[in-house]
């Protein structure tokens, strides 16, 4: 079992708020994850998911981080068969050059190595090792890079658990949707074929 702390933004609350209704669902317990003001950020949670095996205080080995803007379609607890007690982290390690230079309604969509791998992660407690003065005061592109742990200690989840809306074909047996590039909370987005699966949620 695990708890999941989800990323809030408190201009489209109603995004947090299907996210957390899709993992609820499946009987999993959801956390707000801290915000925290930061320059030439797309979100004012890019520094603080890091700290989510440090605030996370339930008896569980594992506790999970995704962006809010998921919508979890089959239930996360599949995934805990195949985490192994050597690892750190495990995430999806998409490999891909965006589609498009703007996301998120008119914000910047930078390209940039392990793009996306921070957005779904779920962390090993007794094994992770980075304190808060460390994530607070390390790079931030360092820290979604990965640059602070080994490869080794990366463990990977199957891409259907963070497909990318938007960038990806559409995959009617995806487990969790990703809607990275913004979706219909915002007036100006890339219409996709997954938009009424969050409109009707």
């Amino acid at each position: 079992m695990f708890e999941f702390w989800l990323g809030f933004n408190i201009d489209y609350p109603i995004v947090y708020e299907k996210c957390k209704k899709s993992l609820n669902r499946y009987d999993i317990k959801t956390n707000k994850i801290l915000l925290y003001v930061e320059d030439s950020t797309t979100n004012n949670f890019s520094r603080t998911r890091f700290l989510t095996p440090l605030l996370d205080s339930s008896a569980n080995k594992w506790v999970a981080f995704c962006d809010d803007d998921f919508l979890f379609l089959k239930n996360p607890k599949k995934l805990m068969s195949n985490l192994s007690d050597d690892k750190i982290v495990y995430l999806c390690k998409h490999d891909y050059v965006s589609n498009t230079d703007i996301k998120m309604n008119n914000k910047i969509n930078n390209n940039y190595h392990c793009k996306n791998w921070s957005s779904l992660m779920i962390f090993n407690k007794d094994k992770f090792n980075l304190s808060m003065h460390q994530i607070l005061n390390m790079n931030l592109m360092d820290l979604h890079q990965f640059k602070w742990i080994n490869n080794d200690d990366i463990g990977s989840i199957p891409l259907t658990w963070n497909w990318l809306v938007g960038e990806y074909e559409y995959n009617s047996d995806s487990s969790a949707l990703h809607y990275t590039l913004g979706g219909p909370w915002y007036e100006n987005y890339i219409k996709t074929d997954y938009d009424k699966i969050w409109l009707d949620f």
